[in-house]
């Protein structure tokens, strides 16, 4: 169940105007310093620490338009009491931007009454633009989520060796909270009248940000599109450092270079191209690929004969060769049961992952976490400890880190309207997560169907993180949420493109895009939607191990898969083996 440390469902002292008509970016400044809570920005290192301005008047930049830019620090918390360290406060770096208004020289039009919250990336650290919003017309906004970047005010665990709860609230939920808070506030006092929508834009940190959004508040927007998102922070973290933990093992040494396993995922897409309809480059439904990566053992008829960059051959050895399709599996525990999802083959995602991830000084590491030790090595830890120390993550770190619950009713009640997508070669956030969330949600509100009627899925075969890949692009996102909104018209596909593939449908979530069999496989009336690729097969082949108890070996949703699974074997017993070995 999703849980907060704290919840603060107004902006504490904060007393906006009741702005009756606009005012100029100067009178604005003026207004944000006389309110409480709030400070004056300060950019963080290696940027010169001078306090900048309230607001500043941008000018046109081509392709920017000019703008109104308000930056500040909001701050109305701290200490102990709060979750944070001794002497540590709440500090909130928020930027808002509008187009501008008649007072400013803005023409009429030049804000069309919207709100655009922009969505971070990483641990954010720092304020990202908001030009994709005010070139548009919308009003755009941004928080650095609570911390500059390179701070220790992002030290996630404090000197008393306890998790900063405050720190931690502030990244994943409360600096978002006050970012569309103040950007609907402001909207108000610059322009004399409110805004008609409050949208949500982001991927990856900012697709988990607008499901946390619409999960904590979802009465105040609108609409979502959320990318890529990486809301299961604890178990992605998890399947980020799995191939750094089967290499040790299998191999001893990290000899996996990051050009073989490409090269093996190149192999694996080659072998299984043609499983979805057409020879593309890409696979429809990685799940689908069950390519050995032994074909790809040095002297095997067909194994890659080149080399990377250094001289050494893409082949593999055969301890690589089992990390691969290791890798490609995804994290099990001591009972061959699957702890989360693989990034899977055709998904090149990074081999070598250790430190920051964990290890010494492994500040941003899940493990360094759950131990609130910055010291802690899990380095030399055998591939046996691993289920244990995902169990030890889950239930210190993941209970305030990750956004779990597909209670979504907020969002759902006030009519908004949610646009998830994932692309299917994403490296860095495995795409079956989303699967899985969205799975989960369709069994809280009565199915697919039903569900589909105000929040979509699509994922975009062969399409890396957030974009990129050899897959056709996605198009007109956030114009195509917009559009859902506010002419009900719902996307049954969303058009994806690239030069070398033409154009074809992204398809709602069970349906897949299907070539009609005849025609030009580069344009778009050559392809449809259809078919149902969440199979019982699927399904049973995405389950995990119940969370929190990830030695053990029971599985979410046991009974639906009883006699078979990934492995086709069964493994609902009828006890339950969850123990520590630390």
């Amino acid at each position: 169940m999703q849980r907060r440390l704290l919840v603060f469902c107004a902006i504490a002292g904060f007393a906006p105007a009741i702005a009756s008509a606009e005012m100029s970016c100067s009178a604005l400044g003026s207004y944000l310093a006389s309110q409480p809570n709030i400070s004056q920005f300060v950019p963080p290192p290696p940027a010169a620490q001078v306090p900048v301005p309230f607001t500043t008047l941008v000018p046109a930049t081509p392709p920017n338009a000019a703008r109104c830019e308000a930056k500040f620090i909001y701050s109305a918390r701290g200490g102990p009491p709060d979750g944070y360290a001794v002497g540590q406060n709440q500090r909130i770096g928020i930027v808002v931007g509008f187009p501008l208004n008649s007072f400013d020289g803005g023409v009429q039009g030049a804000w069309n009454g919207k709100v655009r919250n922009i969505g971070g990336g990483g641990l954010q650290g720092n304020l990202s633009s908001i030009t994709a919003a005010t070139n548009t017309g919308y009003v755009g906004s941004n928080t650095d989520t609570g911390h500059p970047t390179g701070s220790p005010a992002f030290a996630v665990i404090q000197d008393t060796h306890e998790l900063n709860y405050g720190t931690l609230d502030d990244f994943l939920v409360e600096s978002i909270h006050q970012q569309y808070k103040w950007a609907l506030a402001l909207t108000k006092v610059y322009y004399g009248t409110a805004a008609t929508r409050n949208y949500w834009d982001g991927c990856s940190t900012g697709g988990r940000e607008g499901l946390s959004m619409a999960l904590n508040f979802g009465e105040d927007f609108d609409g979502f599109l959320t990318g890529a998102p990486a809301n299961f922070h604890t178990r992605l973290q998890v399947a980020t450092v799995w191939p750094f933990w089967v290499q040790k093992e299998l191999t001893g040494t990290a000899t996996l270079t990051q050009a073989k396993m490409n090269a093996a995922n190149a192999s694996a897409v080659a072998a299984c191209d043609a499983q979805d309809g057409v020879t593309d480059g890409i696979l429809g439904d990685p799940r689908a690929c069950t390519y050995d990566a032994t074909n790809n053992i040095c002297g095997q008829p067909g194994a890659p004969t080149g080399t990377d960059s250094s001289g050494k051959p893409l082949c593999l050895t055969p301890p690589e060769a089992q990390s691969v399709n290791r890798i490609w599996d995804g994290p099990r525990n001591d009972h061959d049961l699957r702890i989360w999802f693989p990034f899977g083959r055709g998904a090149n995602a990074g081999v070598t992952n250790a430190p920051p991830f964990g290890g010494p000084g492994g500040s941003l590491g899940i493990f360094t976490w759950s131990h609130r030790d910055l010291n802690f090595d899990f380095t030399s830890e055998p591939l046996s400890l691993f289920d244990d120390e995902t169990k030890l993550a889950t239930r210190v770190v993941a209970p305030y880190s990750d956004i779990i619950s597909t209670d979504l009713h907020r969002a759902k009640k006030r009519g908004a309207k949610i646009l998830m997508w994932h692309g299917g070669a994403d490296q860095l956030i495995p795409w079956r997560q989303s699967v899985h969330y969205y799975r989960e949600a369709a069994e809280r509100y009565d199915g697919f169907k039903d569900l589909q009627r105000w929040f979509r899925f699509y994922l975009a075969p062969g399409v890396t993180h957030c974009g990129g890949g050899a897959g056709p692009q996605p198009q007109a996102l956030f114009d195509t949420m917009v559009n859902w909104v506010e002419t009900g018209n719902v996307p049954a596909s969303i058009v994806s493109q690239n030069a070398t593939l033409g154009s074809r449908p992204m398809c709602p979530y069970p349906q897949t895009a299907i070539y009609n069999g005849s025609g030009d496989a580069k344009l778009f009336a050559s392809w449809h939607c259809g078919g149902d690729i969440e199979t019982r097969a699927n399904a049973c082949i995405d389950r995990v191990v119940k969370y929190q108890h990830e030695t053990g070996r029971h599985l979410e949703d046991a009974d639906e898969c009883k006699h078979d699974d990934d492995r086709g074997r069964n493994h609902d017993h009828d006890h339950d083996d969850d123990h520590d070995r630390h």
